[in-house]
């Protein structure tokens, strides 16, 4: 499976990159599915990832501003079962969310004490906030051990290694953003 990166030609934040499967000059901003096999056995799942990166405020780091992982038991997107979804400064619900998509009895007795009728693919279930999402280490995890894909022998070393560095990188991240906090655990210590 080959992810691919194409430059958006207009936007207010400078230059975005959409990466995804599929996508090409031609194709720029609708990544396509690939099944979740390791052979060529007929898959029972697909996924379809996208995800739009920047540079940050300060033009030094590539800064992701959207991403969207999202599991479909079809090829052509039309049957999902839940997807993960990152939109920084979004203003009705949280920024890293999970929908998942199914009937809920307690959801519909909800809706029938109150005028909102939503179904429960329309829940956005806060996932981590902004820094510390799920990364694709755990949904790959999440997939092998739900039995909804199979794993590759070592898997769990590879995905590890995987989430580790994502996980460094959010940290630094984070220090970046909260040098008094790094400078407050550092006195803590007494170093």
């Amino acid at each position: 499976m080959r992810i691919a990166a194409v430059l958006r030609r207009r936007s207010a934040v400078g230059p975005v990159f959409t990466l995804g499967h599929g996508l090409s000059a031609a194709n720029p901003t609708q990544p396509t599915a690939f099944p979740l096999r390791i052979d060529q056995k007929k898959p029972r799942s697909w996924m379809n990832l996208s995800f739009q990166v920047r540079l940050d405020d300060e033009a030094d780091f590539l800064t992701v501003h959207s991403s969207y992982c999202g599991i479909f038991t079809d090829e052509a997107l039309e049957t999902c079962l839940l997807h993960w979804d990152y939109e920084r400064e979004k203003d009705k619900y949280t920024s890293a969310h999970v929908q998942v998509y199914g009937t809920s009895p307690a959801l519909e007795a909800l809706n029938r004490n109150n005028d909102q009728k939503r179904s429960l693919d329309k829940l956005h279930i806060p996932v981590g906030g902004r820094r510390f999402r799920p990364c694709i280490e755990d949904v790959i995890e999440f997939l092998i051990a739900e039995r909804l894909a199979d794993g590759r022998e070592g898997w769990e070393k590879r995905v590890e290694e995987g989430r580790n560095r994502y996980r460094r990188g959010q940290l630094l991240a984070a220090m970046r953003r909260n040098p008094d906090v790094v400078e407050e655990y550092l006195e803590s210590r007494g170093d």
